[in-house]
């Protein structure tokens, strides 16, 4: 109790005293401070400075989706297997071939022996055609004399010559002939079928032997087919067996380029046919290429993982884009980079996406630098792209904003 009374008339002696008095004001403008700030951020100087600052800037920019896809031609000639014969030769990939040459070379040797088989089959045929007909026609001759003789012989009968009995040995005679003749010109039909039986089965064995030989039905570049599935895909290759209509090559028109690729449903609002496209190849990353898009799936799908082959929670979009004009350098499976140019506008008011953060309202929001201070800034965004994002309103040029969000608020 005693100390307390003792603490009272100390605090009551100090306000008598001037200097004690300022001191205590101090004190109380500091607390006022603090509750004052409102949306103002008070950070130590440490922090302040080792979170990374940019400028508001004003000028050019260029909304656009980027995304990857692969060069195929607008128009091709797939070539496929006619037999399951094994492949032993291929014309090499990327190599332009003109019409009629060499594509493919089949292992044959069993249509060479069954051709040989085939050949000696109708030069069998031919030879007992030959033989049936030359049969009938000396038959027919014979057949010719009886019928003339019989003819002949009533007459002789009638005027005593010869006795009725040699008239119907005559008569049955030319009958005979005559049925040996038909039955003769029975062989030589069933001698013509088998010639012709025999020439199908020729001309079989001939057709998969020319199968064997596979060559280019048009001038172009030639790209070999995929085979396997999605997660062990590789190229047809000398030695395999192909199935019956397999794909084994395509023969593209390099003429007329397009590329196939995806767009995530979120940016579907931004797309519409016509748009511009800037196209840079992999292979080629110092060419810009120009394109528009052509075509744009009314249906969404799942899109596929390239590496475990399945269906991911994202939904996608296919979009064709056609590339305008020719170039040597565009050949079929090659990866590129494509830019879809939504929106370019000559000047305009951005800031990074880093800069970009949103509170604990869904608020979009920036942390604006002033002095020693970061003011949490509440602002619009307009639209973006993969590096920017357009301010319509809440940020002035040449404010700093931060890069990363303050730890202390």
């Amino acid at each position: 109790m005693q100390n307390s009374d003792s603490i009272q008339g100390w605090f009551a002696k100090s306000l008598r005293n001037k200097k004690s008095r300022n001191i205590l004001m101090l004190i109380a403008g500091a607390v006022l401070l603090v509750f004052s700030v409102g949306s103002t951020l008070l950070v130590s100087d440490d922090e302040s400075t080792n979170i990374p600052v940019v400028k508001v800037k004003e000028g050019p920019v260029t909304v656009k989706i980027t995304e990857s896809g692969e060069l195929r031609a607008q128009d091709q000639v797939t070539i496929s297997a006619a037999t399951d014969k094994q492949i032993l030769w291929l014309v090499p990939e990327g190599k332009w071939v003109e019409e009629n040459d060499t594509l493919i070379i089949y292992e044959s040797e069993k249509y060479l022996i069954s051709k040989g088989e085939s050949e000696s089959m109708v030069l069998m045929a031919q030879a007992d055609l030959v033989k049936a007909q030359s049969d009938l026609e000396a038959q027919r001759a014979r057949e010719e004399a009886s019928r003339k003789n019989f003819e002949m012989l009533p007459e002789l009968a009638k005027k005593g010559f010869i006795q009725e009995n040699e008239v119907e040995q005559a008569r049955l005679q030319y009958l005979e002939a005559r049925s040996k003749s038909r039955s003769l010109q029975a062989n030589v039909d069933a001698a013509k079928a088998q010639v012709e039986r025999a020439n199908r089965s020729l001309d079989q064995q001939e057709r998969k032997l020319r199968q064997g030989v596979v060559l280019a039905p048009r001038a172009g570049l030639v790209v070999y087919a995929m085979t396997g599935d999605v997660e062990n895909q590789k190229k047809i290759t000398v030695g395999m067996i192909p199935f019956e209509g397999m794909d084994l090559m395509y023969l593209p028109d390099v003429s007329s380029m397009m590329v196939d690729t995806e767009v995530s449903e979120v940016d579907l609002a931004k797309l519409r046919i016509g748009l511009p496209v800037e196209i840079r190849l992999d292979a080629y990353q110092d060419a810009v290429f120009q394109g528009e898009v052509v075509y744009i799936a009314d249906l969404a799908k799942r899109k596929i993982s390239r590496i475990t082959g399945k269906a991911t929670g994202a939904k996608v979009f296919d979009v064709t884009i056609k590339v305008l004009g020719q170039d040597k350098r565009l050949k079929p499976g090659l990866t590129a980079t494509l830019d879809l140019i939504v929106n370019q506008r000559e000047q305009a008011l951005y800031i990074p996406l880093e800069a970009v953060f949103v509170n604990e309202l869904d608020e979009t929001i920036a942390y604006v630098r002033k002095g020693g201070r970061i003011e949490t800034r509440s602002i619009q965004i307009e639209e973006s792209n993969d590096r920017v994002a357009i301010v319509k309103d809440g940020l002035r040029v040449d404010e700093e904003v931060l890069l990363g969000r303050p730890t202390t608020i």
